[in-house]
């Protein structure tokens, strides 16, 4: 996605109005500041407030999506998700554009989404990509279906820090269930102790990954 396009877009609907960016701003519920930098390119609204935008132009959230050059897939799911329609499902299409967006959007909006996309097996590097800004549920629900074909130490090392309770057990366990290199184990191993990692650890020395003082075996 184009963010300085989508800002131009927004500037040029303002300023056909006669509409000042501090009345703009009263109207959505934020700071004039927030709108100056959604029109210089150097933020993006939430996805919830994209809604209001529209019916304040008198345009569709479709059309506000494209004018920043979203794929008509990821127009499709931004839009379902800002009309709070939950049974819309996403498409892994999208997922460049929310990649793009991420940094900009709330942790729960982007959840969401994240939640439709895990359906799509997305590649890892997708994920990986996406970690820092999802909730830990979220990326957990992607980790147990995404593509781990990819997943090699530098992916790895740059997931970890976003791994929690839930999201460790399943990227470990998909390790240990042989859907990604073992060798890998070696970057987890300071996370035993921090998590409630017991049973997947003893499963790890039953299939000869770990021995029992806890080493890797590779």
């Amino acid at each position: 996605m184009d963010i300085a396009k989508f800002g131009t877009h927004i500037s040029a609907l303002r300023k056909e109005r006669d509409i000042p960016q501090s009345a703009l701003a009263d109207t959505l519920g934020v700071t004039r500041q927030a709108v100056s930098k959604w029109e210089r390119g150097e933020g993006f609204p939430d996805i919830t407030i994209l809604l209001s935008i529209a019916k304040l132009f008198d345009v569709s959230v479709d059309s506000l999506m494209k004018a920043g050059e979203v794929s008509s897939a990821g127009a499709t799911v931004l839009s379902a998700v800002a009309k709070g329609e939950e049974g819309t499902s996403g498409t892994a299409e999208a997922v460049d554009d929310i990649v793009e967006i991420a940094p900009f959007m709330k942790v729960s909006t982007l959840s969401a989404i994240a939640e439709k996309l895990a359906a799509h097996n997305l590649d890892i590097s997708k994920v990986v990509q996406l970690s820092e800004f999802l909730g830990d549920s979220a990326l957990a629900k992607m980790l147990a279906t995404c593509d781990l074909e990819n997943l090699d130490d530098e992916l790895l090392a740059k997931l970890m820090p976003f791994l929690s309770g839930e999201s460790m057990h399943v990227i470990f366990g998909r390790i240990l269930k042989g859907e990604s290199s073992q060798s890998l184990l070696k970057h987890m191993q300071s996370f035993f102790r921090d998590y409630n990692m017991s049973v997947l650890v003893e499963a790890a020395r039953l299939q000869g990954a770990l021995d029992n003082d806890g080493s890797l075996v590779l």
